[in-house]
């Protein structure tokens, strides 16, 4: 009898911990809890902002509009803050500033539609590579001949430099020492060109392989290419390598170094299946994580502590350490841009909107 009256309490209260131990998962609200309901809820966003044409960030809680030819700053209620009817190209929108091209004429203005420089005399066919703070860095034609420029925020040329092939993309060291230029040759050989803050080439190494993203940051030169990731030094040096076990589709690179790509990989050696991985990489080479994906990546990024995989369904939101903050659906976004309070620009066909990225809506 008193085994029997021992062992009722024991069962009693073993019921008890499993009921206060499911009540604490659903009800759950740190960083690991909320991943969990994220991979099983994807909410539809209630824009805060929807507006016709091309929507970008101007800074603080502000934004440019650019639609037929009209570009507007607005706030996030909609309200119009100036309007302006461009006859020029419009190159480039954001917090740095808006830039546009008439006649080989440049123009810089800034957040209030002032005009901050004109610079003249540029090659044809201008592009922005990067607006790094002060520096913008610009591709164009001269004579058949592919120009990569280098531009202070006041205008000045720091260097123009030719080269042979077309330049693919660029980067710019936050302090404009270094800029790293992704180049295809004529032979269709990838190069990595590196130059110096005179226009002094320091670094040109030729690839079999696509270079996907090159990045100048504070450490050295990221590199995302063929199936491997690796940061070097300025000087060439290898700091580390990341192999992968399939062919990269996707991957981007913060300024700390932190890595993303989408791997598609064998599923095995007897196998011809394929599988989708995200896979992310510390600043210092180390893999944090891994993920099977479902559907094939458009857009895979990296803005602040946060990173943001854009399918044809919709936006997932994951943290540094790999949890799933947020599972958006919203389909047909082409562009992503994402505010300093991790508000989400999607870019679509003939319109824009504006909504919350960690939570998603209702």
């Amino acid at each position: 009898m008193s085994r029997r009256t021992v062992l009722r309490p024991s069962i009693f209260c073993g019921l008890l911990l499993l009921v206060i131990l499911a009540v604490t998962l659903i009800l759950n609200t740190n960083p690991i809890g909320f991943s969990k309901n994220a991979l099983f809820q994807t909410k539809s966003p209630n824009p805060i902002l929807k507006v016709e044409g091309k929507l970008s960030w101007a800074g603080d809680d502000s934004y440019y509009n650019y639609h037929s030819g009209n570009l507007k700053k607005i706030l996030s209620n909609g309200k119009a803050v100036w309007d302006l009817k461009l006859h020029e190209n419009l190159l480039w929108m954001g917090p740095e500033g808006i830039v546009v091209m008439r006649d080989k004429l440049l123009t810089l203005l800034d957040s209030d539609g002032t005009e901050v420089f004109q610079k003249s005399d540029l090659p044809d066919k201008i592009r922005i590579l990067c607006f790094q703070d002060k520096y913008l860095l610009l591709s164009g034609k001269l004579q058949s001949e592919e120009y990569g420029i280098l531009l202070s925020d006041s205008g000045n040329i720091m260097w123009q430099l030719p080269f042979t092939g077309s330049i693919i993309s660029g980067s710019v060291h936050p302090k404009g020492i270094y800029t790293a230029l992704n180049i295809i040759d004529d032979k269709a050989m990838s190069r990595l060109v590196v130059i110096g803050s005179e226009g002094e080439i320091l670094l040109d190494n030729t690839y079999s392989e696509p270079l996907y993203h090159v990045e100048a940051i504070s450490q050295g030169i990221g590199v995302i290419a063929g199936d491997r990731a690796y940061l070097m030094d300025y000087d060439g040096k290898v700091l580390w390598e990341h192999e992968f076990k399939g062919q990269i589709l996707r991957g981007d690179m913060g300024s700390d170094g932190f890595t993303i790509v989408v791997v598609e990989e064998n599923v095995g050696n007897l196998s011809k299946d394929m599988y989708l991985q995200l896979i992310m990489i510390s600043g210092i080479g180390k893999q944090v994580c891994s993920y099977s994906l479902d559907t094939r990546a458009n857009l895979v990024e990296k803005y602040g502590d946060f990173i943001y995989i854009v399918d044809d369904y919709g936006v997932m939101v994951l943290s540094q350490e790999g949890l799933l903050v947020s599972n958006i659906k919203q389909k047909g976004i082409k562009e992503l841009q994402v505010t300093d309070k991790n508000r989400i620009i999607a870019i679509q066909e003939n319109e824009s909107l504006l909504f919350e990225s960690l939570y998603g809506g209702n």
